[in-house]
């Protein structure tokens, strides 16, 4: 059930708003909050500012320790490791789980390829997605895509074709997206990695992967805990886990969206060479903006009444349930009636025959009175005129 819930309700209401950007804001509503998060950054780069311009939403940057006090009052989060040498704290991991258990919030986790020190963000994106209980990881190694990129297999262009059903709606008008040096996403379920092109985990769907001439490129220790470097496929670079009990969403990313060498967001605008119309064409703008819509305007409320819906759904098997054993129990009675059914027939077929059996006896007794009555009238006549005979003799 969980698997159609999300395409269900959704897709009427974001069919619409990645056509035209949906009123979020106005006289009765405030603008909801996202907080990009760029550790160890200078200032937001070219592509954060871009982003920036989307004033349906109220932006709110840090680029130092992330606190509680940052966090208040948002729905939607970004990270990325701007200075890859530095960690995020404990008491930011604290903040940040916090800040989700309050429920009906979006968090994006961006990472990196294993290339040179760009390994160590993601160690601190799966610090990340460890600390908030999330079941995806960043795998300790690297994509590369032969024939879709940028002009260079590293240059990843992610495509939409391998997107889980439930997520159709945020590829909406995208084919493409640039993944520059990604990490590759994997699960993670009950202390085990795993491959989710190959295993499914309960309320993880894939997104974005490399084309069908993707590879895995181990660059440097340790090495990768599912991966295998050297295998040619197809490989996660975004995905989504839902948490349906408490109306989250957590999207895990082998590349940042802003930020880092090159982001997701319009990299047209910065190398229309490499990634413009005319080039590579791709359409990250797009989906970062869907990612956008979905986290902020629309996922608490959807996921809400997914949950509603879920929560009937258990009800409804719980009744069907019951109608089964009912249903079992009728048939075991319907067995027992037609038992005894047959019990009265076979009586009954034993009554007709003792009937059958009394009347014939009647019948051998009325004959037999029959003839003693014949044999006293005989005996009567006889004596009547044979008796005179004699006493003339």
């Amino acid at each position: 059930m969980k698997r159609k819930i999300i395409p269900l309700v959704v897709l009427t209401i974001l069919a619409f708003s990645t056509l035209a950007a949906l009123p979020v804001s106005g006289a009765n509503h405030e603008k909801p909050v996202v907080v990009a998060h760029l550790k160890g950054a200078l200032e937001p780069d070219t592509q954060l500012k871009a982003m920036m311009n989307l004033t349906a939403y109220e932006w709110k940057v840090v680029l130092g320790d992330i606190t509680s006090s940052d966090l208040s009052g948002a729905s939607m989060l970004m990270m990325s490791l701007s200075d890859s040498s530095i960690v995020y704290t404990a008491d930011e991991l604290d903040a940040i789980d916090s800040w989700l258990s309050q429920g009906g919030k979006t968090i994006y986790v961006s990472a990196d390829s294993d290339y040179g020190t760009d390994h160590l963000r993601i160690y601190q994106a799966n610090a990340v997605l460890e600390a908030i209980g999330a079941k995806l990881r960043i795998d300790d190694c690297s994509a590369e895509d032969a024939e879709s990129n940028g002009g260079a297999p590293y240059r990843v262009l992610g495509v939409s074709t391998n997107v889980a059903p439930e997520m159709e709606f945020l590829v909406t008008g995208v084919e493409r997206g640039l993944f520059h040096g990604p990490g590759i996403v994997v699960g993670y379920d009950g202390g085990s990695y795993v491959n989710l092109m190959e295993d499914s985990v309960d309320d993880v769907y894939v997104i974005m992967t490399t084309s069908e001439t993707g590879v895995v490129v181990d660059n440097s220790e340790p090495t990768p805990s599912v991966m295998e470097a050297g295998s040619e496929g197809e490989f996660p670079l975004l995905a989504a886990e839902v948490d349906y009990a408490n109306g989250n969403t957590i999207f895990a990313a082998g590349e940042a969206p802003f930020d880092q060498y090159m982001g997701l967001y319009a990299p047209e605008m910065i190398r229309a060479d490499r990634y413009g119309a005319d080039a590579n064409p791709q359409q990250g703008q797009y989906l970062v903006e869907n990612i956008l819509k979905y986290g902020t305007t629309f996922g608490a409320t959807i996921l809400d009444q997914a949950s509603t819906i879920m929560d009937k759904d258990t009800e409804i098997a719980g009744l069907e349930s019951d109608v089964s054993d009912l249903e079992d129990e009728v048939a075991a009675q319907a067995s027992t009636i037609s038992d005894l059914e047959a019990d009265v027939t076979s009586l009954e077929s034993d009554v007709a025959s003792l009937e059958a059996d009394v009347a014939a006896a009647q019948s051998s007794a009325s004959t037999m009175q029959l003839a003693a009555v014949a044999a006293l009238v005989i005996g009567v006549v006889v004596g009547y005129f044979v008796g005179p005979m004699l006493k003339k003799e």
